[in-house]
């Protein structure tokens, strides 16, 4: 059984950049913006370490949210 999802999981992957090709521009965005807004709001290196994780969190599930509708507006139209 690994040994298909060792072959499955890089399959996946590579359709879903092949389908969403700006994931991959986005997610360097994405981290780029969480160290911003952490660095803004703390001074100590634990503190931003948190808080980034925290902003990713976040606006990956709401960009995921929107890219979701997005994506389900293209199917159904």
């Amino acid at each position: 059984m690994a040994g298909l999802t060792g072959v499955l999981f890089p399959l996946l992957a590579a359709s879903l950049l092949d389908q969403l090709p700006g994931l991959a521009f986005g997610l360097p965005l994405l981290i780029a913006a969480s160290v911003v807004f952490a660095g803004t709001h703390h001074e100590r290196p634990e503190s931003i370490r948190t808080a980034m994780l925290q902003w990713l969190v976040w606006l990956g599930v709401i960009l995921g949210v929107v890219l979701a509708i997005v994506l389900l507006i293209g199917i159904w139209v």
